[in-house]
């Protein structure tokens, strides 16, 4: 759904927008189009380990709740791999490195923006507006990627799934980062492609945009309720 444009003398600004002192996103599926990487780097992993490979299609399916859930997912070759006892520790702990290994060699070189995302990070930017990025990809991972993709001069903040003892869907990331730019939950806004992303802002109060392209485990982000869903980020300038 969208709502309409509103005009000011002096400015052009989607209502969502209005009082909105801190942008928080979600990387993978929001911000860059990253699942080739991931999905070259599962598939090597797989291969090396004796098992068939995933390809796009599974790997788009399987991620957004961090690298070992991915991990787990695909070496189970089940959407639910990740629970408890589906897959053998040993088998998982190789298979972690493998990935990571991979993973490194492989990121950024098949990823790409999504339409739109340079133009609204530049409008955030100039409207000196705080903007930060929250993933349940690691640390390590994401600085690299956002460097890659020529963007991480935009974000004053980035909170991997590793950096705090709780990653999304809990709240924890977002109330960090509220709590470091001394934002209040009306003012914050978060902007994610998934159902994780839509819960985390819920539990912290904050309101949520989803985005239709990225990666909601096969459903539409529609269903998981977001404030507004959008098929641009450039349709809020």
């Amino acid at each position: 759904m969208s709502t309409p444009f509103i005009t000011t003398p002096s400015d052009t600004k989607h209502p969502v927008l209005q009082g909105v002192s801190l942008v928080m996103y979600d990387l993978d599926g929001t911000l860059v189009e990253s699942v080739p990487d991931l999905a070259v780097a599962l598939d090597k992993m797989l291969l090396a380990l004796d098992l068939p490979p995933a390809g796009e299609s599974k790997t788009r399916l399987w991620v957004g709740n961090g690298i070992p859930s991915l991990v787990k997912r695909a070496i189970a070759d089940d959407a639910h791999g990740d629970q408890p006892g589906r897959v053998n520790d040993t088998l998982f702990e190789k298979g972690f490195d493998l990935f990571r290994q991979h993973y490194g060699e492989e990121l950024g070189m098949h990823s790409h923006l999504f339409p739109g995302i340079v133009p609204f990070l530049e409008a955030m930017h100039q409207r000196g507006i705080p903007q930060a990025v929250i993933t349940n990809k690691s640390e390590q991972f994401s600085h690299r990627l956002l460097q890659i993709m020529g963007i991480d001069h935009f974000f004053e903040a980035v909170i991997g799934g590793d950096s705090l003892p709780e990653k999304k869907p809990h709240p924890m990331p977002l109330l960090h980062v509220m709590k470091h730019f001394d934002v209040s939950a009306h003012q914050a806004l978060m902007i994610g492609d998934s159902i994780s992303d839509v819960r985390a802002a819920r539990a912290a109060g904050v309101k949520v945009i989803g985005l239709p392209y990225g990666y909601n485990h096969g459903e539409p982000i529609g269903t998981a309720n977001p404030d507004l869903v959008i098929s641009s980020l450039s349709s809020l300038l």
